[in-house]
């Protein structure tokens, strides 16, 4: 008997099924705040296999996370497909440049990194800072998902801010959503922004 919710049963079901949508052979993606891993690695698997030219890129600023990421990625993903992940040590205010590439989904999961300390966490001001340079690097049709955290102080004010943000850009170049539990406030919401195409 099937006993999940049919549609999703969490916000990153829902995320997962909206990055599974929009991805397109040679495509290259980025995971913002890598954490843990686990986006990381759901990137790749979703991407790797659709060609022989997609690339997934990693951050974060903790090097602790990056061990992580790249231990799960080592037990999940054969060596051909690891060389096509690339993980950096750095805050994700600042983006990568790929002149050549084409980004077709930012991926962020905000707060803190999970079993770690809590008290570095991400901030409002570099998160916007970053969501600002993924506006400019991504292609048409590509989408930024961001996991918001509201659960705490500082991750719903993060939350408070990206809306602030998002509310203000033009409807004409974007398509934006929110998708929270009404009835849990406090639960991780997921904003998505696409970038439409010219012939929409």
């Amino acid at each position: 008997m099937h006993t999940q919710f049919p549609l999703f049963s969490s916000h990153l079901d829902l995320a997962f099924s909206y990055w599974h949508r929009v991805l397109q052979s040679g495509d290259t993606v980025i995971d913002a705040t890598c954490g843990n891993g686990k986006d990381t690695l759901r990137l790749a698997q979703l991407l790797l296999p659709l060609g022989e030219k997609g690339q997934v890129i990693g951050i974060d600023i903790q090097p602790i996370a990056l061990i992580q990421t790249r231990q799960l990625l080592a037990a999940h993903l054969s060596h051909a497909e690891l060389d096509r992940v690339t993980l950096l040590e750095q805050s994700h205010a600042t983006l990568p440049s790929f002149p050549d590439a084409i980004v077709r989904l930012v991926v962020y999961n905000l707060g803190y990194l999970p079993g770690s300390n809590k008290s570095v966490k991400t901030q409002w001001e570099t998160t916007l800072e970053s969501v600002e340079a993924a506006l400019k690097l991504l292609a048409p049709g590509g989408i930024i998902s961001i996991t918001c955290y509201p659960g705490h102080p500082e991750g719903k004010e993060e939350q408070t801010k990206l809306l602030e943000m998002t509310h203000a850009l033009p409807t004409q170049l974007w398509n934006i959503c929110h998708h929270r539990w009404v009835n849990s406030a406090t639960s991780p919401s997921l904003l998505l922004l696409q970038k439409k195409t010219s012939s929409t």
